[in-house]
């Protein structure tokens, strides 16, 4: 049974989602890097290197779309790609010292939207999303094995 406001609730919690891509689009937007590029960026400069199933895996990227959106950092040559030595069949990723310095700029843009995002919620208002997160997640964990999206589109979060 449907309870009062679930459809409300799915359309804001939209509205939020859509609005947070907006604007990390926007600002990524400024150094010419997209959003899948810069949450790539972003998990390759924290593994250091990481093979690009890895980073699929991790960023829960289908890997034809990890490979397209690594093509332009590479051309960029933000990024190293190179054959791993323990397994020929993987290639493994690495930002190059462009990369990082991109990389510096995407965590400072994202930094600015969690700023943003700071100024308007105190701690009761997270600890009632993580609440909310944590039951939904769970509800759809019962019914659907597919891997969760905890960073939807670079946005910020992890």
């Amino acid at each position: 049974m449907r309870k009062r406001g679930s459809r409300e609730f799915i359309d804001s919690f939209g509205a939020v989602t859509r609005r947070l891509r907006a604007i990390a689009g926007e600002a990524y937007a400024a150094f010419e890097v997209g959003t899948a590029q810069a949450k790539l960026l972003r998990h390759i400069g924290s593994a250091g290197r990481i093979s690009q199933a890895d980073l699929a895996r991790a960023t829960q990227t289908a890997p034809t779309l990890t490979g397209r959106a690594l093509e332009t950092l590479v051309k960029r040559a933000w990024v190293r790609r190179k054959r791993s030595e323990e397994d020929r069949r993987e290639y493994v990723l690495e930002l190059t010292p462009a990369g990082h310095r991109i990389r510096e700029r995407v965590e400072e843009a994202r930094d600015g939207i969690v700023d943003r995002v700071a100024i308007v919620l105190d701690e009761k208002d997270y600890e009632d999303f993580d609440r909310i997160a944590k039951k939904i997640l769970t509800a759809f964990a019962e019914s659907d094995q597919s891997p969760q999206r905890p960073d939807p589109g670079g946005v910020p979060g992890r």
